[in-house]
Protein backbone atom coordinates (compact mmCIF):
# COMPACT_ATOMS: atom_id res chain seq x y z
CA UNK A 1 0.00 0.00 0.00
CA UNK A 2 1.30 3.48 -1.09
CA UNK A 3 1.92 6.55 1.84
CA UNK A 4 2.55 9.46 1.67
CA UNK A 5 3.68 11.82 3.82
CA UNK A 6 2.10 15.02 4.77
CA UNK A 7 1.81 17.48 7.67
CA UNK A 8 -0.86 16.71 10.99
CA UNK A 9 -1.26 20.11 13.20
CA UNK A 10 -3.29 19.54 16.62
CA UNK A 11 -4.81 22.26 17.58
CA UNK A 12 -5.72 22.81 21.87
CA UNK A 13 -7.75 25.91 22.15
CA UNK A 14 -11.01 27.41 23.45
CA UNK A 15 -13.85 26.42 21.66
CA UNK A 16 -15.21 30.25 21.10
CA UNK A 17 -11.97 30.90 18.65
CA UNK A 18 -13.52 27.82 16.41
CA UNK A 19 -14.48 30.35 13.84
CA UNK A 20 -10.75 31.88 13.68
CA UNK A 21 -9.04 28.44 13.46
CA UNK A 22 -11.11 27.62 10.71
CA UNK A 23 -10.83 30.41 8.87
CA UNK A 24 -6.94 30.30 9.22
CA UNK A 25 -6.77 26.21 8.45
CA UNK A 26 -9.14 27.03 5.41
CA UNK A 27 -7.40 30.47 4.18
CA UNK A 28 -3.93 28.46 4.49
CA UNK A 29 -5.21 25.68 1.91
CA UNK A 30 -6.06 23.11 3.81
CA UNK A 31 -8.89 20.93 2.22
CA UNK A 32 -10.77 20.57 6.09
CA UNK A 33 -10.51 20.03 9.81
CA UNK A 34 -11.72 18.03 12.36
CA UNK A 35 -13.37 19.51 15.96
CA UNK A 36 -13.16 16.72 18.83
CA UNK A 37 -13.80 17.72 22.21
CA UNK A 38 -11.43 18.26 25.27
CA UNK A 39 -12.72 16.08 28.95
CA UNK A 40 -9.74 16.63 30.70
CA UNK A 41 -6.19 17.12 31.12
CA UNK A 42 -3.11 18.50 32.91
CA UNK A 43 -0.13 20.96 32.19
CA UNK A 44 1.70 24.00 33.85
CA UNK A 45 -1.26 25.55 35.51
CA UNK A 46 -2.69 22.06 37.26
CA UNK A 47 -5.05 19.36 36.47
CA UNK A 48 -8.26 20.77 35.08
CA UNK A 49 -11.84 18.97 33.49
CA UNK A 50 -14.22 20.25 31.38
CA UNK A 51 -17.54 20.26 32.73
CA UNK A 52 -19.41 21.62 30.13
CA UNK A 53 -20.78 24.18 32.52
CA UNK A 54 -18.66 27.24 31.34
CA UNK A 55 -18.08 28.96 27.81
CA UNK A 56 -14.34 28.09 28.33
CA UNK A 57 -14.52 24.37 26.74
CA UNK A 58 -11.73 23.26 25.53
CA UNK A 59 -11.80 21.60 21.75
CA UNK A 60 -8.68 19.48 19.78
CA UNK A 61 -8.66 20.71 16.11
CA UNK A 62 -6.75 18.13 13.51
CA UNK A 63 -5.94 19.36 10.23
CA UNK A 64 -3.63 17.09 7.65
CA UNK A 65 -1.97 19.09 4.75
CA UNK A 66 1.19 19.55 2.63
CA UNK A 67 4.26 20.93 2.99
CA UNK A 68 3.06 24.36 1.38
CA UNK A 69 -0.43 24.45 3.36
CA UNK A 70 1.63 23.97 6.77
CA UNK A 71 3.87 26.67 6.32
CA UNK A 72 0.67 29.23 5.97
CA UNK A 73 -0.72 27.80 8.75
CA UNK A 74 2.66 28.03 10.64
CA UNK A 75 2.30 31.88 9.74
CA UNK A 76 -1.06 32.43 10.45
CA UNK A 77 -1.53 30.80 14.27
CA UNK A 78 2.24 32.38 15.06
CA UNK A 79 1.00 35.68 16.04
CA UNK A 80 -1.95 34.51 18.27
CA UNK A 81 -0.32 31.46 20.18
CA UNK A 82 0.37 33.00 23.31
CA UNK A 83 -2.77 35.75 23.48
CA UNK A 84 -4.88 32.64 23.02
CA UNK A 85 -3.23 30.00 24.72
CA UNK A 86 -2.73 27.32 21.95
CA UNK A 87 -1.22 24.37 21.92
CA UNK A 88 -0.24 23.54 18.73
CA UNK A 89 1.42 19.94 17.48
CA UNK A 90 2.89 19.87 14.39
CA UNK A 91 4.50 15.81 12.92
CA UNK A 92 4.52 14.11 10.03
CA UNK A 93 2.06 11.39 9.51
CA UNK A 94 1.20 8.97 6.26
CA UNK A 95 -1.76 8.66 4.53
CA UNK A 96 -3.24 6.40 2.23
CA UNK A 97 -5.52 8.61 -0.04
CA UNK A 98 -3.59 11.71 -0.63
CA UNK A 99 -5.97 12.79 -2.92
CA UNK A 100 -8.17 13.50 0.03
CA UNK A 101 -5.54 16.55 1.30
Amino acid sequence: MQTTTKKRFEILAEEQILPLLAKAIKEAGFSGHTVMPVLSGEGGHGRWRDERLTSSSKVMVLAIGGEEEAEALKAALEPILTSYRLLLTISDCEVIRQDRF
